[in-house]
């Protein structure tokens, strides 16, 4: 009788490459790092930010199952209890699972490309995460992840605790606008700032972080330049794409200025030179700022008489 082998082979397939939320092209403001502020009344209605959150985490990785709410008399402390706080539900002891965990976790605690450290849990206003026994603090963001010694070590869910402006999408990840479109953030926080310019030529600012300054922006002005009285016509308009909002001055005999912005570059002094980019401009008697072309750097549409 002839011997028959029959060859045995492990075919590994490999396991497609896990795709990130979408993140928006943040430019260099961030949010500080969230406080500690542990649950202190019982609202357990589901607060927006968790659900925006569930949902943004959803459309990356496929649904999950996800818990928001506790009622106020199960357990001790917990945001469960103030509806900003989400149990995304995945197990550590499947592979594909925790793979998306872990991607989850990298994604949100990743350097951005102007170097804010763990980016996107700051614009999410993430207060603090659990995972396999181990939790991370945006208020000890220094310690990294440490041991969790709570009863339940979340091995079947990432849990995900959020500030109270998280919970209310009151957070950059929530308020940003696409550099270009409707922006006029001089300081690049995504709050409008107001640019005021004086009969003498002086230029005042009147920053705004709607969130710092407890709903009351715009408060006090600062003078931030002066010879703004040569000119007749003040645009602003991101022209440079980078987030922060320049201005497209006109002069009467029809010659186009620009003074560009970066508030972090400049050290909080922004415009302070600006350069000729035209002329003729006084054919037109109207000039709208506007991101025509979609690619989020602020074209100019102009209406002659």
């Amino acid at each position: 009788m002839v011997g028959l082998v029959v060859a045995m082979a492990t075919i590994l397939v490999a396991t497609p490459a896990l795709a990130a939320p979408s993140t928006p092209d943040f430019g260099p403001a961030i949010d500080a790092y969230a406080a500690n502020d542990p649950q202190d009344t019982c609202d357990p209605t589901v607060k927006p930010g968790a659900l925006g959150l569930r949902d943004l985490l959803n459309e990356a990785y496929g649904s999950h199952t996800s818990y928001f709410t506790r009622a106020c008399d199960d357990g001790g402390t917990s945001e469960h209890k103030e509806g900003r706080a989400l149990d995304y539900m995945l197990n550590y002891h499947d592979s594909g699972e925790r793979a998306v965990a872990e991607d989850i976790l990298t994604w949100l605690l990743k350097t951005d490309r102007h170097g804010n450290k763990h980016a996107n849990a700051r614009r999410l206003g993430i207060m603090y995460l659990i995972w396999n026994d181990q939790i991370w603090s945006s208020s000890r963001a220094a310690d990294g992840w440490r041991e969790y010694n709570g009863s339940n070590p979340h091995r079947d869910h990432i849990h995900f605790s959020l500030s109270w402006a998280g919970a209310r999408k009151q957070t950059s990840w929530w308020q940003w606008e696409e550099p270009g479109r409707t922006t006029h953030s001089v300081t690049g926080d995504s709050f409008t700032d107001l640019v005021a310019s004086k009969p003498d030529g002086t230029m005042w600012l009147y920053s705004n972080n709607f969130l710092r300054d407890d709903g009351a922006p715009y408060g006090s002005g600062r003078q931030i330049g002066h010879g703004w009285n040569n000119f007749d016509r003040i645009i602003a308009a991101d022209a440079t794409g980078d987030g922060f909002t320049d201005l497209v001055a006109l002069k009467p005999d029809g010659t186009m200025w620009l003074y560009s912005n970066n508030f972090i570059r400049d050290d909080g002094a922004p415009y302070g030179s600006g350069r000729q980019i035209g002329h003729g401009w006084n054919n037109f008697d109207r000039i709208i700022a506007a991101d025509a072309t979609g690619d989020g750097f602020t074209d100019l549409v102009a209406l002659k008489p």
